[in-house]
């Protein structure tokens, strides 16, 4: 079954505004951040970055929803959400792109249904 493009997981862990992480995030769940991370991000579910957190790495996911700042890639197997406000800079590779209008994106997208994170 399909998921909905603006369906949001169960957070697991969480950065929140004015805290800052650098280091190896692997994770089995979801991941919200609102503070600053730098380092690696890696979540078999989704990750959002909400509208005051900034992330300095690449990010790979199931999906990716990003209201804030992300500063490197984008790898998502199945969707990445640009919403309003957004701000990325750096390459988005994803199997489904939804861009909101008033969003500042400079890199390329590849939309790759079958071969994701290649």
């Amino acid at each position: 079954m399909k998921k909905q493009i603006d369906a949001v997981a169960v957070i697991s862990s969480y950065v929140g505004q004015g805290d800052s992480f650098h280091g190896d995030f692997q994770l089995t769940g979801a991941l919200r951040v609102d503070g600053t991370v730098s380092g690696t991000v890696r979540s078999t579910t989704q990750v959002i970055i909400g509208p005051t957190g900034h992330v300095k790495t690449n990010v790979e996911a199931d999906s990716v929803i990003v209201s804030g700042r992300v500063d490197g890639n984008i790898y998502a197997l199945d969707f990445v959400h640009l919403m309003k406000n957004a701000r990325v800079m750096g390459d988005i590779v994803a199997a489904n792109l939804l861009v909101d209008e008033g969003v500042i994106f400079e890199g390329r997208a590849r939309i790759n249904h079958l071969n994701v994170g290649s």
